[in-house]
């Protein structure tokens, strides 16, 4: 149980990379990143590659239709976040909030669901 919580903690943080990875790309036409943004996140890049790609490939190989779609999920909410406005993204983290709050009243009246996969 231990070990496929540090997998899942893994997982997390090559999720979380990727969107600040992906943030850091509307700096790319910028002095600054040019000098010296690009250089840290390409060795941030390799590291993470290194240290992630076994623990990925243990979650991924035990089911990876449910892994699949959890990233693809992610990559969703990766880009609404990158598209959405200051604004949207404070009320984003209300309704997360709320729905900490009182999952079981989502869970009813919401939809979410995993797609199957062909």
């Amino acid at each position: 149980m231990k070990e496929n919580i540090i997998q899942q903690e893994y997982l997390k943080s090559v999720l979380l990379s990727q969107l600040l990875l992906e943030a850091n790309e509307s700096l790319y036409f910028t002095k600054q990143y040019k000098q010296q943004i690009k250089q840290k996140i390409n060795s941030l890049n390799k590291d993470l590659e290194v240290i992630v790609q076994n623990e990925f490939e243990i979650v991924y190989n035990t089911d990876p239709e449910t892994t699949t779609n959890i990233l693809n999920n992610i990559e969703l909410i990766i880009k609404k976040l990158q598209t959405s406005s200051i604004d949207e993204l404070i009320f984003m983290n209300a309704v997360i909030d709320k729905y900490k709050e009182n999952k079981e009243w989502f869970k009813e009246y919401g939809e979410a669901e995993f797609l199957k996969l062909d």
